[in-house]
């Protein structure tokens, strides 16, 4: 079987591509704007694509499934910034028929989901995106899912908590943490640290998408799936310092003040889906926190 990835030279597509390239009864096609300076493997065969129609037929040649990783993401409230997005899906589709291409599965986001009330969100939670990103996401679910009620081909949707891992390259919060203590600094919290947010390991995630792709013992990838995808719970910056000050066994106090209001909304997914369809566990924030550290160091 040949699974091509979009996006395969990201954070997470790196870490797909190390998972894939374990199992021998796979090859894997690894997409990317540039493919010049990387190098084929084994399994692995490098195509670059600028994610146009006419580029994606030939870049889609001899697949049998697409991960789809590749899009613009960001907070800032502008449309126009990520209808590439939807244009690239809508590009996707397109070229899995043309190239019958039978089954793709795509990195969709919790920013689908909006209704507070309603929290930890289900799957069958009404879509209204909490920004333009998370729009853009479920525009792009809204085209898979009208494609493959139409043509023969399936889909699993992973809606995507907050990714740790080793790999992540931007300067956020959690990034902050882990360096801070690793060298035994001080962690600042600023604001009440009552909102909590959901997050997932990527080892864990890649491992997701490669069971929506190839099923596993328990579930068959021939079949149109959503499943939300994060840890069992979710967790205040208050909550995440302190386990990330245990875990590495930081010494030093975190400093903590409570004067400043706190800043985003909270985020939380029900992920018995998860658990009970495709028969994952995911670690919960300490055992990842844990991963994390005895893979950098």
């Amino acid at each position: 079987m040949k699974i091509a990835v979009t996006g395969a030279s990201g954070f997470i597509g790196a870490e797909l591509l190390a998972l894939l390239n374990k199992r021998e009864d796979i090859s894997v096609i690894a997409l990317t704007r540039d493919a010049s300076a990387c190098e084929d493997s084994g399994r692995c065969e490098w195509r670059s694509t600028n994610y146009s129609l006419e580029s994606l037929e030939s870049a889609l040649e001899g697949a049998d499934v697409i991960i789809h990783l590749a899009g613009v993401r960001g907070t800032e409230n502008d449309p126009a910034k990520f209808m590439v997005n939807e244009a690239m899906t809508d590009s996707i589709v397109q070229a899995m028929l043309r190239c019958h291409v039978r089954r793709i599965v795509f990195a969709s986001t919790m920013s689908v989901y909006n209704d507070d009330s309603l929290m930890p969100w289900t799957e069958d939670a009404p879509l209204k995106g909490r920004s333009s990103y998370g729009d853009s996401k479920a525009n792009c679910e809204h085209t898979i899912r009208e494609y493959a009620e139409k043509n023969e081909i399936t889909y699993g949707i992973a809606r995507i908590a907050q990714v740790l891992g080793e790999g992540e390259k931007r300067r956020g919060m959690m990034n902050v943490f882990l360096d801070t203590a690793r060298d035994h600094g001080t962690i600042k919290v600023m604001g009440k640290s009552v909102l909590k947010k959901q997050y997932v390991y990527v080892k864990d995630l890649v491992k997701v998408l490669a069971i929506l792709a190839l099923g596993n013992e328990q579930y068959s990838a021939d079949s149109n799936i959503i499943v939300n995808v994060g840890m069992p719970h979710a967790y205040s910056n208050l909550e995440v310092a302190q386990i990330v000050n245990e875990v590495y066994g930081n010494p030093v106090p975190i400093d903590y003040d409570d004067s400043y209001p706190e800043k985003g909304r909270p985020f939380h997914m029900d992920i018995t889906k998860l658990r009970s369809e495709l028969g994952y566990e995911p670690l919960d924030m300490k055992d990842a926190v844990k991963a994390f550290r005895d893979h950098k160091g």
